[in-house]
């Protein structure tokens, strides 16, 4: 299973939002504040913004002190929420979301395999919080 840099940045950027959600009363935070931070392109941070707002992850704040926001606590969401805003799909192998990708489908026990772990990864995704990410972020940045 691969998470594009799609998933990924999404990942990155609402840490930030999740931060300022925890230290500055979920104030808006910029496109240019996480672009100069995380060095990922202000068009990019554009397109997954407006996926993380269609998936009502996020909201906007337009004007001078504006920015994006979270809809709720960091701990109200988590990563499959983000990851399925971001992605197109994240599964281990393409027959798990769509049978006619083989031909093998129908008696491949392999596929069963890749099925079991995506429940598995699906488990782990819905458990695991914004507020988990932030934490262990923390955590890292002052080792």
């Amino acid at each position: 299973m691969k998470i594009s840099t799609k998933g990924r940045y999404a990942l990155r950027a609402l840490t930030h939002l999740a931060y300022s959600y925890i230290k500055n009363n979920n104030a808006p935070v910029s496109i240019k504040d996480i672009n100069k931070k995380e060095q990922i392109s202000m068009r990019y941070l554009e397109n997954i913004f407006v996926k993380l707002r269609k998936a009502g992850l996020v909201l906007s704040l337009k004007g001078e002190k504006g920015g994006f926001y979270l809809s709720r606590e960091p701990s109200k969401i988590n990563l499959y929420q983000i990851l399925s805003a971001a992605e197109t799909h994240f599964t281990p192998s393409s027959c798990v979301v769509n049978s006619k990708f083989c031909k093998r489908t129908s008696f491949c026990g392999i596929r069963k395999i890749w099925q079991k772990l995506d429940e598995k990864i699906k488990e782990f995704l819905l458990e695991t919080t914004l507020m988990d990410v932030m934490a262990l972020h923390l955590i890292e940045k002052r080792s």
